[in-house]
């Protein structure tokens, strides 16, 4: 009836610390792991076992290897989306339909990074924020930057779920931010109200303003909407 405890492999020991770290969000998407070298004395462990707990790791999804760059923290909601989106982005009505995902997710985490982000955090909005008025001021599109500020937020709500996700769609909301950006280029003011519609974002998270977040965000994406129907009833 009963069997006998067998101790726990050393790799898998290392496979369950490293995958609960992930899965806290301590360790976030996209984010380097040290070099195999010091994570294996940081943990104590030969370089034999933390590469085999690696190994699986990355097997199931939760890592990824760069040649000659390292080891990485994949998007654990990259395996269920990424065939999705390969269908999705061949129909014409695709970037209103992500908008419509964008709205209800980053209305949320606006709302929820003005309660839970931390001071470091909102330290990285306001970086990205100054990052979009330099890119203003020298005529740049500075579509990079607006991406990162709103992947920022999800940081800021602490749920790591909203976190993979937002990092899985970071092209497509690169590729909003740039559709719509390049195309406001030689319009000082429509650049003039993005970023102040990204500053009225970021001064309602600042000032621990659930609500207000929300709604400014909210404003903000309608605006978008807006730009992209007026941008793609011209092609």
């Amino acid at each position: 009836m009963f069997q006998k405890i067998k101790p726990k492999k050393i790799s898998d020991e290392v496979y369950e610390q490293i995958k609960s770290i992930i899965l806290s969000g301590k360790l976030k998407p996209g984010e380097k792991l040290p070099p195999e070298r010091d994570l294996a004395i940081e943990m104590g462990v030969s370089r034999t076992s933390l590469r085999e707990a690696i190994q699986r790791l990355e097997a199931q999804g939760f890592l990824y290897q760069v040649q000659g760059g390292g080891t990485f923290v994949k998007t654990i909601t990259n395996g269920i989306l990424d065939s999705a989106i390969e269908e999705f982005v061949k129909r014409d009505e695709a970037i209103f339909d992500l908008m419509e995902i964008r709205k209800i997710l980053e209305t949320w985490g606006a709302h929820t990074a003005a309660i839970r982000a931390t001071a470091e955090e909102i330290d990285t909005m306001k970086r990205y924020l100054d990052e979009m008025r330099e890119a203003k001021e020298k005529g740049q599109i500075g579509h990079i930057s607006d991406a990162n500020f709103h992947f920022a937020i999800s940081y800021g709500t602490h749920n790591v779920m909203l976190i993979h996700l937002m990092k899985n769609l970071f092209y497509w909301i690169e590729k909003v931010s740039y559709e719509v950006r390049s195309r406001m280029y030689t319009n000082p003011e429509s650049h003039e109200a993005l970023f102040r519609q990204h500053t009225d974002i970021f001064n309602a998270i600042s000032a621990r303003d659930p609500e207000l977040a929300y709604d400014a965000m909210l404003a903000h994406m309608h605006y978008i909407v807006g730009e992209l129907k007026r941008i793609y009833k011209k092609k």
